[in-house]
């Protein structure tokens, strides 16, 4: 409707210069008078329809992307057209719903590692009270708990008891293989496993090996189960 409406003012514009101005050059000036009104008017129009149309929509493309790199959640001003101003609130309900969601992983992850301490302090607890040496690894053979048995035993079979009190062979983080042939470990695991699939209740593994001041130790190996 804008270009048949601004041919229709120029119609109108070009019949009152020739209606009103007697002469030619009163028509021409009439005419360039017309021809200028009427290129401003457009000018006008056509600024505001790309600041309401185009300009929204690469601001709002904007703001949406420094909302995705953004850890906060700030809401994007809603301007321009109809159409935009929906999708800028769209963009907001996201925006919020994404927030709530990091907050209930967040609070989530919490309340689990809250749980997985207090499951290890429980589990250290229990490991304190037994008269036998236990060492909890993981499959990678890192060390992650032992109880006070288990240090004593280690520093035993330490080279340098006195020095290192056997922190060389345990401590949190340390490698079970530093005591233990890999190979036998890995045959228990095996074994543990192969019960495990036969659906055991209570898998376990056993296996005897000597150390290197001449020791014989006799190791059972069993799955903490989660």
């Amino acid at each position: 409707l804008l270009p048949g409406t601004l041919l229709a003012l120029a119609a109108l514009l070009a019949w009152l210069a020739f209606a009103l101005a007697p002469d030619a050059e009163g028509r021409a000036a009439l005419m360039l008078f017309a021809w200028l009104m009427l290129a401003a008017v457009a000018g006008t129009l056509l600024r505001r329809a790309y600041l309401r149309h185009v300009r929204a929509a690469a601001r709002l493309a904007e703001d949406a992307q420094s909302l995705l790199a953004a850890d906060a959640t700030p809401s994007i001003a809603a301007d321009g057209s109809a159409e935009t101003r929906a999708l800028a609130d769209v963009i907001n309900q996201f925006a919020s719903q994404r927030a709530a969601l990091r907050n209930d992983i967040a609070a989530q992850v919490r309340a689990a590692s809250r749980n997985v301490e207090q499951e290890r302090n429980r589990l250290a607890a229990l490991m304190a009270e037994l008269t036998q040496s236990v060492v909890v690894c993981n499959l990678d053979g890192r060390i992650l708990l032992y109880n006070n048995r288990a240090r004593v035993q280690f520093r035993a079979l330490s080279a340098t008891p006195t020095l290192a009190d056997g922190a060389e062979l345990i401590g949190l983080g340390r490698s079970i293989y530093a005591v233990f042939d890999r190979a036998l470990i890995a045959h228990a695991i095996d074994s543990v496993r192969q019960r495990l699939a036969r659906g055991a209740a209570h898998p376990s593994a056993q296996f005897v090996t000597g150390t290197r001041g001449g020791q014989l130790l006799r190791v059972q190996m069993a799955p903490v189960r989660p």
